[in-house]
């Protein structure tokens, strides 16, 4: 587990999220911390075979809150966009430790960043991956909120599939709905 981390340390973390730490568990887990909040992983697996990425956010005193709220209390509108990316890097850590064990994992983006990213969407989380050497197929969860602005959907899902990134919405039930290009 040390080596995933330290690989990581060595390839992206200085280049991307010098200011995010990030530890390893007495369990193997990634989790990341940030505001003195505590970031970690959890899956929801799907029918279809893939899998969705959430994020777990404890406060200093242990109680969970929502990822927005921490999103929130970022001074600057850069540190937003790093801490969504640096979730998902939490969230890629801990499927490469669990050896990618569903075909697409879905990553989700917040509004913030979907708002603070003017345009070629998904250009720097790729470029991460690409630094990593990962070929594995990963998707990207788009806020539920774009649902109702189906032109900027489109052209937002268009910038990370030109990226090489699978797109959905959150279906109601739980489940995914792809978007297609």
């Amino acid at each position: 587990m040390s080596q995933l981390l330290t690989f990581f340390t060595e390839r992206v973390h200085s280049l991307y999220f010098s200011g995010f730490p990030i530890h390893l568990s007495e369990q193997g887990e990634f989790f990341g911390t940030f505001i003195k909040h505590r970031l970690a992983s959890r899956f929801q697996p799907q029918e279809d075979g893939s899998a969705v990425a959430m994020t777990q956010c404890l406060s200093p005193a242990g109680h969970t809150i929502e990822i927005e709220r921490l999103l929130g209390l970022c001074q600057a509108s850069q540190s937003a966009l790093v801490l969504d990316r640096f979730v998902r890097v939490i969230h890629l850590l801990n499927y490469l430790r669990l050896d990618c064990p569903w075909h697409t994992l879905y990553l989700p983006v917040s509004l913030t960043l979907v708002a603070g990213v003017e345009a070629e969407h998904g250009k720097v989380f790729r470029d991460i991956l690409n630094r990593l050497g990962l070929e594995q197929r990963f998707g990207i969860l788009l806020p539920e909120a774009l649902r109702q602005q189906p032109e900027r959907l489109a052209a937002i899902g268009g910038n990370y599939r030109r990226h090489g990134f699978a797109t959905a919405l959150a279906g109601v039930d739980g489940q995914l709905l792809p978007l297609e290009g």
